[in-house]
């Protein structure tokens, strides 16, 4: 929809200071509504008290009071992840997880300022002075449906409907600080949910401006990764826009052409050479990484020889490699199999465990994730959402 007045989530910098400029305000007025919408939360002009009443007004009038979604529901699994799913003004719906976030855990490469904050608070609340906050990374979706059907993802079985706006990808970071409701807060921002996020680069170059801006969202660009199946054009446009700043992961999945192919039907289209191309051109700060990542199904591509062939085809790359065992799911139509028909299913943990230990024995700095949010189909892989034929889209779950 391009209804202008869809309210103030992912409206451009830009566009706020064009408004109060037409007012004659000040442009520091739009630092103060960038921090309403997404420091507080608040998204209805009326309540933003410290502005004028004249703009609140206009506002309101230009960009309307509240955005054009709402929460439908929402799942907590037992592990403590939490699956909102975001109802679209077109009746669609799209979902994001909140991760909890567990000591030991592999963290980022590189310490910072916002580290540095986050280990005194934690050192401050270990010795009594206050409770620690539980933190959680947000994982958004990008996209109704998926254009690279993925034959391990849901959320690509039926294929794409749509992109979101900027505004429906903000929209489920609003919702789920919603949710949290001073309960938690939110350490880390992954775009890794339904979609491909550099298919989409009209909705997502933007929510990331607004994600980033220190007078927005405020997120560290190194706490917000970018995840990619293996978009080389949007690598590069990603680059050239942030220079580096934004986190970004690679779904490799297989070295080999023909393994790749049973799991990635885009691998036809997209060799995996000119994917490894762009990354060793993209301008990593210092002490950071790719973030490499692995879905292991058994005896598809969990062998000591696929991970010898992930090995070499990394030398060089600065990386480090998730290795994520694959989480089932089953729609009416049957479980998830590979392009040729085999059906998949997790890797044995001993697989898992060798596979590690062969890139780590090259060098390379390996990690197994363990599934969170499996029972309420919110793991890697498991989301999905909804298109209502009703209103004009390709399918409904």
């Amino acid at each position: 929809m391009d209804d202008a007045r869809t309210g103030l989530l992912g409206v451009a910098r830009e566009t706020i200071e064009a408004c109060i400029g037409r007012l004659g305000q000040p442009r520091y007025r739009a630092d103060q509504v960038l921090g309403w919408v997404y420091a507080r939360g608040v998204v209805d002009p009326a309540a933003m008290t410290d502005l004028p009443r004249a703009l609140r007004e206009a506002l309101a009038a230009e960009f309307g009071a509240q955005p054009d979604t709402r929460p439908a529901a929402t799942e907590t699994s037992a592990d403590g992840t939490v699956k909102v799913t975001v109802e679209l003004a077109d009746g669609a719906t799209t979902e994001a997880v909140l991760i909890p976030e567990t000591t030991g855990e592999e963290d980022d490469d590189e310490t910072g300022e916002d580290d540095a904050a986050s280990s005194r608070s934690l050192r401050t609340a270990r010795r009594g002075r206050c409770p620690p906050s539980p933190a959680y990374t947000l994982c958004l979706s990008t996209q109704v449906g998926c254009a690279f059907r993925c034959v391990f993802c849901r959320s690509g079985s039926r294929g794409l409907v749509r992109h979101l706006a900027a505004r429906e990808i903000l929209a489920q970071l609003h919702w789920a600080r919603a949710f949290l409701d001073g309960r938690g807060s939110i350490a880390r921002i992954v775009l890794m949910g339904i979609g491909e996020p550099l298919h989409n680069p009209a909705g997502v170059l933007p929510a990331l401006r607004l994600l980033t801006d220190a007078r927005a969202a405020r997120f560290s660009g190194r706490r917000v990764t970018v995840s990619t199946v293996g978009v080389p054009e949007g690598i590069r446009r990603l680059a050239d826009t942030f220079g580096g700043r934004i986190a970004l992961a690679w779904s490799l999945h297989a070295a080999d052409e023909a393994t790749r192919r049973r799991l990635l039907p885009v691998a036809a289209r997209r060799p995996v050479r000119e994917t490894l191309e762009a990354l060793r051109d993209h301008p990593l700060p210092p002490r950071r990484r790719i973030t490499v990542e692995c879905v292991l199904a058994g005896d598809v591509n969990d062998t000591e020889r696929h991970a010898r062939d992930v090995a070499r085809l990394l030398g060089g790359l600065r990386c480090k490699v998730n290795l994520i065992p694959f989480n089932p799911w089953r729609e009416p139509a049957g479980a998830a199999a590979t392009t040729d028909g085999e059906p998949l299913r997790p890797p044995e943990p001993e697989r898992v465990e060798a596979y590690r230990r062969v890139l780590a024995a090259a060098g390379l700095s390996a990690f197994v994730r363990r599934p969170r949010g499996a029972d309420i189909l919110a793991a890697c892989g498991q989301l999905l959402g909804r298109a209502d034929l009703s209103r004009g889209g390709r399918w409904d779950s």
